[in-house]
């Protein structure tokens, strides 16, 4: 059985990949199979136990907790414990809505359960008063709500599909964030931007990931914190998929790096590492704000930091990295700048594409720069580093990242 909750560690999102997925993978392989409880101690130790999580990491635990329920086919079973020790982080997840989403609820005044959880509900009980934020909260998104799914049939292409989907999470994800982001000093006066960028990631996630996405977002007077997390296909099959347009050619970032090797790692984790340098090039190509403008709003604008994972590989980006940032951002600045006024005034591509394919060779060579420094940066002392590499496979999308709040 595998704990969740370690005494004296904060689940952080930190923790969540260096000691939690080992502790689930050692159990799959020397138990045949998974089971959780709560906290580390149970009902001993009371007195001297301390349990605590990240609340940014409750989408990444239920993004693995669905996976391990589609795998085995039911709901993974989660031993509870009320007490002394646990009742503050009991009375988070309960009102926070985690016990609701994972759960097997159907009371229509709180997000429907996905079942992919099985604990005695009677241990959700006796809370402390205080009440957290009510905005605090797990977001669930799903074509399977709002009749999403049956809305998307009258449309054929993909583009058209996803026009609607952002069109419909812009009021939602304004409803969910919004107070939220008008509390930080650095998102405040960004809140149209991030509303945009977040409907576009959460449309990826549910459309062409093919996914149920999980997402939560939490302010202190410190920073602003959120993270969205899908257990779909992934960044390799979703770029292997793409067609090519008159800026991006599928994998030519891609084919660049591959003419050269810096780092000598296992080639499934590399591979893993250099799609998602790709993922983020194909979004600073776009005529819509995505992944990329995330990342530079983050670091560049609020020095913040911005850390993206699939499968094996992460890469965190912080202000450290500023210097390698900055023309990668004047350069797509550029390039969108067109893209608005193509898409405003109405005109043709071609008189545009001199210059847009001149941005686009630009943009392409500072990633290859960008991915360079990187590696180096690994090679000359990892710990410290941009990337991370693991060997326990973690499959779908996770976003996270931290403003400050000046």
């Amino acid at each position: 059985m595998v704990s969740i909750l370690k005494n004296n560690e904060k689940l952080t999102p930190y923790f969540f990949y260096t000691r939690f997925l080992k502790d689930v993978a050692n159990s799959i392989i020397t138990e045949g199979g998974i089971s959780f409880k709560l906290v580390e101690n149970g009902d001993s130790q009371i007195f001297d136990s301390n349990y605590n999580i990240e609340p940014i990491t409750i989408p990444l635990l239920l993004s693995l907790t669905e996976q391990l329920s589609k795998f085995y086919k039911k709901p993974i079973n989660l031993s509870l414990y009320n007490n002394q020790a646990t009742k503050h982080v009991l009375n988070f997840l309960y009102k926070s809505d985690f016990f609701y989403i994972a759960g097997d609820n159907t009371n229509p005044y709180h997000p429907h359960g996905r079942k992919i959880l099985n604990f005695k509900q009677e241990y959700l009980g006796d809370f402390i008063a205080n009440r957290p934020r009510s905005d605090h909260r797990v977001r669930f998104y799903s074509l399977s709500e709002n009749n999403l799914a049956q809305k998307l049939e009258e449309y054929t292409a993909e583009d058209d599909k996803r026009d609607f989907l952002i069109s419909e999470y812009s009021y939602i994800v304004r409803d969910h964030f919004q107070d939220l982001l008008f509390d930080n000093a650095n998102t405040a006066d960004k809140i149209d931007l991030y509303i945009e960028i977040l409907s576009e990631l959460i449309t990826n996630g549910v459309l062409h990931s093919r996914s149920n996405t999980f997402a939560l977002m939490f302010v202190n007077k410190f920073a602003t914190k959120f993270s969205i997390s899908d257990n779909g296909i992934g960044l390799v099959e979703s770029l292997k998929s793409k067609s090519p347009d008159f800026l991006y050619e599928p994998l030519e970032l891609i084919k660049r790096l591959q003419e050269f090797t810096i780092l000598k790692i296992n080639t499934k984790i590399l591979e893993n590492f250099n799609y998602i340098i790709e993922t983020l090039y194909y979004s600073s190509l776009k005529d819509r704000r995505g992944l990329f403008d995330l990342m530079l709003s983050v670091v560049l604008k609020s020095n913040g930091y911005f850390r993206l994972h699939c499968d094996n590989a992460q890469i965190i980006i912080s202000s450290r990295m500023q210097k390698e940032l900055i023309d990668l951002d004047h350069l797509r600045n550029q390039l969108f700048d067109i893209h608005r006024k193509l898409l405003i005034n109405g005109d043709s591509v071609v008189s545009e594409m001199p210059q847009m394919t001149a941005l686009k060779e630009s943009i392409l060579d500072h990633f290859v720069l960008l991915y360079q420094r990187i590696c180096n940066k690994y090679n000359d002392d990892h710990k410290f580093s941009s990337v991370r590499f693991f060997n326990v496979k973690f499959r779908g999308v996770h976003i996270e990242v931290e403003i400050p709040n000046n």
